[in-house]
């Protein structure tokens, strides 16, 4: 048994190991030529790894860059499902709009290059990544699910609608070099969010 902890803990730390390289190289390639020019082979060379290991731990580019984007928006929509969806978007500091954009300034030099080519491909996974993390969320709850049949927009449009909205809002503050501050924005997103969203759940305010 020791011996098996001993070789998973090992194993761990050679994934860290390499998904770090992969990561470092692909910001490094990122700052040097863009993100749409930036290749998979370009990336593992940088890396010096191969194109299969690459492909044991990322399906593409996206998910790369994304990775940590969709693993802390995960335990973000977690936290905040046992509560009604309006206060997932309340205007406390636990709020998820807040907490995306904390996550856009941590990665503001990524952010600054992407933004700037307006790749679809990036958008189009930032939009699945919050439909399908939150949509698998409200299908476990059949409480959520009874309530849904009661509501005027089906959630899939209303997801949608909030990641364009946020997608906009983010590379508008990008190219403002991020201000104004965090808490301004978010106050901003949430007073033109909120009484839409507020009317799709006019049903069931309770939700």
């Amino acid at each position: 048994m020791e011996n098996l902890k001993k070789t998973i803990r090992k194993e761990d730390r050679r994934i860290t190991r390499t998904r770090s390289a992969l990561r470092q190289a692909f910001r490094d390639l990122v700052k040097d030529k863009g993100y749409d020019a930036v290749t998979i082979e370009e990336i593992t060379e940088r890396a010096n790894l191969g194109r299969t290991t690459f492909y044991l731990h990322y399906h593409d580019k996206e998910d790369l860059l994304l990775e940590d984007f969709a693993d802390k928006l995960l335990a973000l929509v977690e936290n905040a499902s046992p509560r009604p969806l309006i206060q997932w978007f309340s205007k406390g500091e636990d709020n998820i709009v807040k907490a995306e954009f904390e996550m856009v300034l941590k990665s503001a030099d990524l952010f600054q290059t992407i933004t700037q080519e307006q790749s679809n491909t990036v958008y189009n996974r930032f939009r699945d990544i919050h439909v399908k993390t939150v949509s698998k969320l409200i299908l476990q709850s059949p409480s959520i699910q009874e309530r849904i049949q009661n509501v005027n927009f089906s959630h899939e449009f209303i997801l949608n609608y909030y990641t364009g909205a946020l997608w906009s809002s983010i590379v508008w503050w990008v190219e403002q070099g991020f201000t104004p501050e965090i808490e301004e924005m978010v106050n901003s997103f949430l007073t033109m969010f909120n009484p839409g969203l507020l009317l799709a759940l006019s049903r069931e305010r309770n939700w």
